[in-house]
């Protein structure tokens, strides 16, 4: 379905966070000359602009006691590691620019008379996810009707080490902030405020359960498939950019 001009719409609840970006085809920011570099790959430059990147709100980490940065707090999960981790914390610094402290967002402007308090990081409290946290974003998200928003790892970017958990959440109509869930590395992390931790892509609601089949081999499809295959092959040993002469997008697009 077509989307409007604006396809997403940030309402903040704690002032001066980290909002989310579009995302962009230049993963770093120095590209070596010549040919074979990964930027010459529209397919993969393609997938790094998608959507859009997700900034960290929120300075923190998860290291040994003795790694905390100095003045920033540090706590443990309600559920203790155990193995090589056991010992381990995690910490937070506290932000006034953003209205938070001690782990947790002061939302004050909701019509309800009284600050809520939003947690910065939570945890689960069983024993088989002490891998996993969770990292709350002080925004909603606001889709077009029947569009949902894909959070993802990010694509084509270093991340820390943090693998955020693929989640698909109907931003067209739910209410509160969304929280992410992340496995943690094996090593200390140390994740400053405004570090890209996140991808998120709009997803049409039509679009989540696509049918699929196998075309047969004598049908119109198949030898209109492989017609093609060989002409793909023969502009390919002409010119090893045909990709990005045939392609009809300028999504990803370096130039």
């Amino acid at each position: 379905m077509p989307l409007a001009a604006t396809d997403v719409s940030i309402v903040p609840l704690a002032p001066n966070v980290p909002l989310p970006q579009r995302a962009s085809p230049r993963t770093r920011d120095s590209i070596p000359q010549g040919y074979g570099i990964q930027e010459q790959c529209l397919p993969f430059t393609a997938a790094s602009a998608l959507g859009f990147l997700i900034p960290s709100p929120i300075r923190f980490g998860h290291c040994p006691a003795g790694e905390v940065p100095e003045g920033c707090r540090a706590f443990r999960s309600p559920v203790a590691s155990a193995g090589p981790q056991a010992g381990w914390v995690y910490y937070v610094a506290d932000n006034p620019r953003c209205s938070f402290a001690g782990n947790a967002y002061t939302f004050t402007d909701l019509p309800i008379g009284r600050p809520v308090l939003e947690p910065g990081i939570s945890f689960f409290d069983r024993p088989d996810q002490q891998d996993l946290f969770k990292l709350h974003l002080p925004y909603v998200w606001r889709t077009p009707q029947e569009v949902d928003t894909l959070f993802l790892p990010l694509l084509n970017r270093a991340s820390h080490g943090l693998e955020v958990q693929s989640g698909l959440v109907e931003t067209d109509w739910y209410p509160a902030p969304v929280n992410m869930i992340v496995r943690k590395p094996g090593h200390p992390v140390h994740v400053r405020e405004g570090d890209w931790v996140a991808q998120a892509i709009l997803i049409s609601r039509v679009q989540r359960n696509p049918s699929i089949d196998v075309a047969a081999g004598h049908s119109r499809l198949a030898r209109d498939t492989r017609g093609s295959l060989i002409e793909w092959y023969a502009g390919k040993t002409r010119d090893r950019n045909a990709y990005k002469v045939l392609a009809r997008s300028r999504q990803g697009r370096m130039d």
